[in-house]
Formats: C-alpha cells, structure tokens, sequence
C-alpha cells in the first residue's frame, strides 16, 4: 500500500457494535478508580519523604495511565458506538496522536523505571546515568512529537455513512511516510523494549557494587518485569492494526482484530494499579497507612488528639483532689495512738 493512501481510524470497520463500548466503559472506570488510589498511595510515600527513582517512575506511569483513561477512552468509546466519525475535525486530527503520546509516555517511562531499579540493584553503570525523578516529566517530550505525523496528517472525509477520520499524507510527503512508517515502530517499541528487558534481566542477575553482598532482586523486580510485559504484549494487537492499514490493502481490518486492539490498549492501565498495590510491599503498606487515615473513627481520633491540650488543663486540679484524699487516709492510718484521740463510751 502507498504511504499517501488513506488508512481509516482504528476504530473503523466495527460497525457499531455494543460489546466493544460496554467493554471500554467497563475498563474505563476499574481503570480509573485504580489509577486514583494509586496516585494517593504513591504521593503519600513521597510527601512521607520515601520517594525513589522507581517510585517516581510509577507516579510517571499512573499519570500517562490517567490521561488515557480520561481522554483518549471517552474518545475512542464514543466512535465505537458510531458507523461515522460524531466528533469534529479537531477531536479526529488530535485523538490519535494523543493516544499514541500517552503510549509512549507509558514506554518510556517504564524504561525510566526499569533502569532505576537496575541501579539500585547493581549499583552505579556504565553508561549514562537512569533520569533523576524531576526530570522525569521530560519524557513527555519525545513522547509527544514522535507521533507528530498522526496529528498532521489525519482529516474528516465524507463517507456513505458520514464522515470518516483518515489518516492521509499528502502525495508530496510519500518518501517522508516511508521513512517514518519503517522508523516509527522501532523507535515506539522495538528499542524501548529490548531496554526495559536488559534492564530487568540485569537486574535479576545483579551482583552488586564492587566489595558489597549484592540485594536480593526480590519480588519487586520481578513485578515491573511483569508489568512492563504486559503493557507491550497489550500494544501488539494495535501494532499490527498499524501494519495492516498500510500494507493490507484497501481490505478492512477484521472486526475481531480492531475490536482486541482497542480494548487492550486499556487492559494494563486496569491490572496495572491492582497487581501494585496487591503484591507491591512498600505500595501495600501505604495503601494500609492511607486506609488507616481514611478510615472508620479516623475523624473522632483527630478530634479527640486535638482536645487533648484542653484536657489536660484539668488535670492540676484533679491531681490536687486525689492527692488531698491520699494525705488525709496516710494521716489517719499513720496515728501511733489512735484509741487516745477516740471518744470513751
């Protein structure tokens, strides 16, 4: 297929159907309320001062989890319960360009995490050095300019049904589209990929600074490993929707192969959050501290420590009460002749 022919909006060829919508608001709120609890817990560690590299990467992945759970699902579940595109221009030029952004954000991010944790196994490498957490945001960067032909490029075209979201390049922009269309999945994928998995398999054979016991990988390690083979093997579906819009002719995609590819583009922002919070050690304990503060009699506890100063004002006074009763029963018992201070009968 020819780099300038237009290639339809993922979610074309799925005619409407009701399973898929269902299936993307189910996602949307389990995935939302997780990410939610999530961010709570993980700035809890952080304003408690426990941040960490790791840590900061995860609140980087909970962010580009929020924001396609908040925007890029909405969009994608309302053009599935539609034959043609119902949201304007604007919406159909940014809604794929967005989502993709979102996904590398996710990318990168759990490379960033991936790296950190194998510094904190293996200590200092070679190479440059994981992002420090404050720079972390800055991974937003190429994740939103490497999808930039997708906002550029995609239109409304009139179709039988309505209008259509295409994605065309410009026939003067074909050798540009072949460049990109070979460049773009190993950029994406390919190579973020192979480093987050060297950085885990390094990490599960770490030995340690030199002249140090190396640490256990733990569970820990094991957990982001899984994670982040989630999220790729989630990504495939849509990847090969990328490939068969571009060399698969003027054929439709099959309905199962664009229904699986929308819905497991939001299966990890669902698991993800449950499987941390569930398994993570330090993320349960702050989920346990969060609950605590949160929970049954919290507010009654608060009360009653902040009249606790006033109660206390009380207590000279109580404490000279009881210690005048002491007195008087020590005075009465300490009488060496008692029977001469008693009446006669």
């Amino acid at each position: 297929m020819n780099s300038s022919q237009p290639v339809p909006w993922p979610g074309a060829g799925l005619d409407g159907t009701l399973a898929l919508p269902l299936v993307l608001a189910a996602l949307g709120l389990a995935g939302l309320a997780g990410n939610l609890l999530l961010l709570a817990v993980l700035a809890q560690e952080l304003r408690r001062g426990r941040g960490s590299p790791p840590l900061a990467g995860l609140l980087q992945l909970c962010g580009a989890d929020l924001l396609l759970l908040l925007l890029c699902a909405p969009l994608r579940l309302a053009a599935a319960c539609h034959r043609a595109w119902p949201l304007g221009g604007p919406l159909c030029r940014g809604s794929d360009w967005l989502l993709h952004a979102a996904l590398l954000a996710k990318c990168f991010a759990l490379a960033a995490v991936g790296r950190a944790r194998l510094q904190q196994l293996a200590g200092p490498a070679p190479g440059p050095p994981g992002p420090r957490p404050r720079l972390l945001p800055l991974l937003w960067l190429p994740a939103l300019g490497l999808p930039l032909p997708l906002l550029l490029f995609s239109r409304l075209e009139p179709g039988p049904d309505g209008p259509r979201c295409l994605f065309q390049p410009p026939p003067g922009a074909a050798g540009f589209m072949r460049v990109f269309d070979a460049a773009y999945p190993l950029l994406a994928l390919l190579l973020p990929a192979a480093f987050t998995g060297g950085c885990y398999w390094r990490a599960l054979r770490a030995r340690g600074p030199p002249g140090q016991r190396p640490p256990p990988p733990g569970p820990a390690t094991r957990l982001l490993l899984g994670l982040s083979l989630l999220f790729h093997a989630a990504w495939l579906p849509a990847w090969g929707l990328w490939l068969w819009g571009r060399h698969g002719g003027a054929r439709p995609p099959p309905a199962a192969l664009a229904g699986l590819a929308q819905a497991a583009l939001f299966l990890p922002g669902v698991l993800g959050p449950a499987v941390l919070l569930a398994a993570g050690p330090e993320l349960r304990a702050g989920l346990r501290a969060l609950a605590r503060r949160g929970g049954p009699g919290a507010a009654e506890r608060t009360q009653a420590l902040r009249e606790a100063p006033a109660a206390e004002k009380e207590l000279p006074d109580l404490q000279h009460f009881w210690q005048h009763r002491r007195d008087t029963a020590a005075g009465e018992e300490s009488d060496p002749v008692p029977w001469e201070h008693q009446g006669t009968p």
